[in-house]
């Protein structure tokens, strides 16, 4: 049998790797609002959008350097509606635009282009951004 001071270190041992692995329940702060679930996205680029099916027309991740227009389409899934994001548009870690876009349902499909110059080559990006300023996602692609 242990001593009661072996007992004591198996005992904290087990709960230190029950809190670790969330194997213990936590009671919830009487004055906390509950965690709202993740919401989850998928960005993906094109050069327009077929708006009578709200699909994205050429998508790819890679254009050639004269290229007028790229368009981001985003899935939302599971954003509290109504809400917004904000697709942020990046060349080469430097912020080219802010589209603010409402969320008007739990799933919802959004898009916002960028018209570019033809000297705009290199790595481009673009977040998507929740209401409070969190990103929700992140997609990239190339003008070469």
């Amino acid at each position: 049998m242990l001593d009661l001071n072996r007992q004591k270190q198996v005992l904290l041992a087990m709960a230190l790797m029950l809190l670790a692995t969330g194997g213990l329940a936590q009671e919830a702060d009487p004055g906390s609002t509950p965690q709202k679930a993740a919401a989850t996205v998928r960005i993906t680029f094109g050069t327009d959008i077929d708006r009578e099916n709200r699909e994205l027309v050429g998508e790819s991740t890679a254009f050639s350097a004269g290229i007028e227009r790229i368009t981001c389409l985003t899935l939302i899934q599971g954003l509290e509606a109504p809400s917004s994001v904000t697709h942020v548009w990046y060349r080469d870690g430097k912020t080219m635009a802010r589209v603010d876009l409402n969320v008007a349902s739990a799933t919802w499909r959004t898009w916002s282009s960028k018209r570019l110059l033809p000297h705009w080559t290199g790595h481009w990006e673009v977040k998507v951004l929740d209401s409070d300023g969190r990103v929700l996602g992140s997609a990239d692609f190339t003008v070469k």
